[in-house]
């Protein structure tokens, strides 16, 4: 048996429950994006092959992604 140790939890989970808990939480988060869209992130997109974003977007952008809290409150 695998067991997963959890930093916020006081116990060890197995592999099943480690594996339900993630599945639940993004449940929740889908969940959550479809009821509250304005809150979700756009993420950038270009066509395949058609050069790339600059050093600037990519900045700014993972600079959003990475300081803002997303998901629902809980999670």
């Amino acid at each position: 048996m695998i067991y997963f140790s959890l930093p916020r939890r006081s116990r060890l989970e197995t592999y099943e429950e480690f594996r339900q808990r993630l599945l639940d939480e993004t449940s929740a988060f889908i969940e959550w994006g479809l009821k509250n869209p304005n809150r979700v992130p756009r993420i950038p997109t270009h066509r395949v092959g058609m050069g790339d974003f600059s050093e600037r977007i990519k900045t700014v952008f993972w600079n959003f992604i990475l300081q803002d809290d997303f998901g629902p409150p809980g999670l």
